[in-house]
C-alpha cells in the first residue's frame, strides 16, 4: 500500500509537467497583419501595402476585404496557400482611391480559430490636396498667434493705468480654470499614446484636429491670465471688485466633477482616459459659455468699456474665426465632416468666442462709444465727456465741475 501511494505522489507532478510541456510547445496561431496601420493617399492614386502571415498555416485559406467602396476601388480576394518550409508568407495589396474620404480597410480570413486577424486593418485617408493640410497648419499658427497676442493689450492697459477698475475678476478666475483644463485636454490627445489609441479605437476613421499650436496656446493663455491676476492684487481696484460667490460655487463644482472622473478612470474600467479628456473639454466649453458674461455685465454696470481693451476682443475674434476655418479645411480635404464634432472643445471655443465678441463690439462701438471711467471714482457711476457733474464738498458746500476734455484719454478711442 505504501508503495502504491508513493507511486501516485510521484506520478501527479510528472503528469502535470508533461501537460505543461505540451501546452508550452503548442504553436501560436498564424497572425495576419498589414505592413502599416495608416495610409495617406491622393484622390485617383494608387498605393501598395503588404499583408503578411507570421507563420505557415495548417491549411490554405482565402482573405476578403471590407471597406467603403466610395473611397476605394474593389479589391479582389486573395489566397494564402499552405507552403512547406515557408516561415513567413505575404501578399501585395494594391489600393486605388476614387474620392476623398476616410475608411477602415479590413482583411477577413475565411477560417475561424486557425488564424488571428485582430490587427489586419488599415486606416486609409484619401485627401484632395496635401497643400490644404499645409494651409490648415499655417492657419493654426496664425490663429494661435492672434489668440496669444490678444492677452497683451489688456495686460498693457492695466499697467499703463496702474488700475484694474472696470475689469471683471470673475472673468479671470473662469479663464484660469478653463485654460488649464483645455491645456491638459490637448496635451493628452497630442502626446500620450495610450489616449491616442483609445481615440482611434473609438473613432477609427476620424481626423485628430489637435495640433502642437493647440497646446502652446492654452499654456501661454494660462501664464497671461496669471499675470493679470497678479496685477489685480497690486494695482488700484474698486472695493466692490472681487470674485463673486456664484463664480466660486461654479468653479468648485466643475473642479469636483473633474476630480471624480479622474478617480473613476484611474481606479476602474468604467471610464477610459479619453473620457477624462472629454470631461476636461466639456468643462472648458462650459466656462467659455459663461466667462464673458461678468465682463459684459461690468461694462453695462459702468456704462463704459474703458477697463476692457477692444484689441483683446478684435484678436480674440480673429483667432476664433481662423480656428473654425482650419477645422473646416481639414474636414473638407478628407470629406470627414463628422470629425468636427470629435473635438468639442476646439469647436465650441471658436463659436462661443465669436458669439460673445459680437456683443463686445456693440458695447464699444455703439452703446458706450466715447464713455470714460475716472480712476478716482468707483465703478458704480460712469463719467461722460461734455457732462456737468455736481458733487458735494466737505461740509455743506457744493461745487460744480465741468468736464471739458476727455477724462483718462483712451488710446483705443479712435477704433
Amino acid at each position: 500500500m505504501r508503495a502504491i501511494i508513493l507511486c501516485c505522489i510521484t506520478a501527479v507532478p510528472l503528469l502535470a509537467g508533461l501537460t505543461a510541456g505540451e501546452t508550452s510547445t503548442q504553436k501560436p496561431l498564424p497572425k495576419l497583419s498589414f505592413s502599416t496601420k495608416d495610409v495617406d493617399m491622393l484622390v485617383h492614386s494608387s498605393k501598395q501595402v503588404n499583408l503578411s502571415l507570421s507563420s505557415e498555416p495548417e491549411n490554405s485559406f482565402n482573405v476578403t476585404f471590407s471597406f467603403d467602396q466610395e473611397v476605394l476601388e474593389e479589391v479582389e480576394a486573395i489566397c494564402f496557400p499552405r507552403s512547406e518550409g515557408s516561415s513567413r508568407l505575404w501578399q501585395v495589396i494594391t489600393l486605388n482611391s476614387t474620392k476623398n474620404g476616410k475608411t477602415l480597410f479590413i482583411a477577413e480570413p475565411d477560417v475561424n480559430g486557425s488564424v488571428t486577424s485582430d490587427d489586419a486593418y488599415i486606416r486609409v485617408s484619401v485627401m484632395i490636396n496635401p497643400a490644404i493640410n499645409v494651409g490648415a497648419d499655417v492657419l493654426g499658427w496664425v490663429y494661435t498667434i492672434a489668440w496669444d497676442v490678444s492677452f497683451l493689450p489688456q495686460i498693457y492697459r492695466n499697467w499703463k493705468r496702474k488700475s484694474v477698475v472696470g475689469l471683471a475678476f470673475d472673468f479671470l478666475a473662469l479663464n484660469f480654470i478653463g485654460f488649464f483644463s483645455y491645456m491638459m485636454y490637448n496635451i493628452g490627445n497630442l502626446w500620450i499614446p495610450e489616449i491616442q489609441d483609445e481615440f482611434q479605437a473609438r473613432h477609427p476613421t476620424s481626423v485628430m484636429h489637435v495640433r502642437l499650436n493647440d497646446v502652446i496656446f492654452p499654456l501661454y493663455a494660462l501664464l497671461c491670465t496669471a499675470v493679470q491676476i497678479v496685477q489685480c492684487i497690486f494695482y488700484k481696484r474698486d472695493p466692490s471688485q472681487r470674485v463673486s460667490m456664484t463664480c466660486r460655487v461654479i468653479l468648485g463644482l466643475l473642479i469636483l466633477v473633474e476630480v471624480i472622473v479622474l478617480i473613476i478612470a484611474a481606479s476602474s474600467d468604467l471610464l477610459q482616459w479619453l473620457d477624462l479628456l472629454l470631461c476636461l473639454s466639456y468643462v472648458k466649453i462650459s466656462i467659455t459659455c459663461i466667462k464673458y458674461i461678468p465682463q459684459l455685465y461690468m461694462n453695462y454696470k459702468v456704462q463704459s468699456t474703458e477697463g476692457w481693451s477692444i484689441w483683446q476682443v478684435i484678436l480674440d475674434c480673429t483667432g476664433g474665426s481662423l480656428s473654425l476655418i482650419q477645422m473646416f479645411m481639414l474636414a473638407a480635404n478628407y470629406d470627414d465632416w463628422n470629425s468636427v464634432l470629435t473635438d468639442p472643445a476646439k469647436l465650441g471655443l471658436g463659436l462661443l468666442s465669436i458669439f460673445f465678441n459680437i456683443f463686445f463690439f456693440m458695447q464699444h462701438y455703439c452703446l458706450y462709444r466715447g464713455v470714460k471711467i475716472s480712476p478716482d471714482v468707483t465703478t458704480e457711476k460712469p463719467i461722460n465727456t461734455d457732462e456737468k457733474i455736481s458733487r458735494k464738498s466737505s461740509g455743506s458746500s457744493k461745487c460744480s465741475i465741468e468736464l471739458r476734455g476727455v477724462v483718462n484719454p483712451d488710446p483705443d478711442a479712435h477704433l
